[in-house]
């Protein structure tokens, strides 16, 4: 008999790399899926897309876990130096210890469902070479601190898209077929992506790269379609009232 799967809990903010990362752990875990709503602009469509990732996956727990006090701590936008983010939540960087609180909050929830493995969908471009730097020192150090903290049960912390390109993890959803449409990546609280800011643009790069269509942008195509105004029905030119036999008569015997 094969020995069965064991659990893992996926770290997902209803975008696209998490999408892809909760792919990649169904094939190897019977995972869990872990939503923080932390008061970001939208996090209705987030929430929202988690919803049909749990649907698509079928997890064996999942949880939205309301975290307001991350936006309350967040440092003033004028104090805190030029903001420049791609995710969905531009002001994510206003955050002090973010990561850290965010990954302690998967590793509580981990535990309480005796799962060996977090995995976590960050991913940076590769041009950000600090960033990457800093995210893979933060990793290692977490892993130091999970193994401290819970000896007897140690989870481990995964970050399988870390080193990979933004057209890459596209390629890669894509061969594993998850549903592109059940992810949220703009930075709007909008009915339909706004694909003008910086997230947007980073995700119509990543399908460009990748050589692939983005089914939300072809259902925003779709929708501004069917409520553009509809031409005008040409009506036909009334048609001519028949002339009754008796006065046609007399006209042929007119002289």
């Amino acid at each position: 008999d094969r020995m069965p799967k064991a659990a893992a809990l996926v770290l997902s903010s209803g975008g696209l790399h998490s999408l892809v990362t909760a792919g990649l752990a169904s094939r190897e875990f019977r995972i869990a899926l872990l939503h923080i709503q932390d008061g970001r602009a939208p996090g209705a469509q987030a929430a929202a897309a988690f919803e049909k990732q749990v649907a698509h996956f079928q997890p064996v727990k999942s949880w939205k876990v309301p975290h307001p006090a991350l936006r309350e701590m967040a440092l003033p936008a004028e104090t805190a130096g030029l903001v420049h983010a791609t995710s969905s939540d531009p002001q994510a960087p206003l955050i002090p210890l973010r990561e850290l609180q965010l990954l302690s909050v998967a590793a509580g929830f981990a535990r309480q469902i005796h799962a060996t493995t977090i995995l976590w969908g960050a991913q940076f471009d590769q041009k950000q070479t600090d960033a990457l730097a800093r995210n893979i020192e933060l990793v290692q150090m977490m892993n130091g601190l999970l193994e401290l903290l819970i000896p007897e049960n140690s989870v481990l912390l995964k970050t399988p898209l870390m080193g990979l390109e933004d057209g890459q993890v596209v390629e890669l959803g894509h061969q594993m077929g998850v549903p592109f449409a059940a992810s949220w990546t703009c930075q709007m609280a909008l009915e339909s992506p706004c694909m003008s800011c910086p997230a947007c643009a980073r995700r119509t790069r990543a399908f460009r790269a990748a050589q692939l269509t983005d089914p939300l942008l072809t259902k925003r195509a779709e929708k501004s379609a069917a409520m553009a105004p509809q031409p005008a029905a040409s009506v036909p030119p009334a048609a001519a009232a028949p002339v009754p036999a008796r006065e046609l008569a007399q006209a042929a015997r007119a002289p």
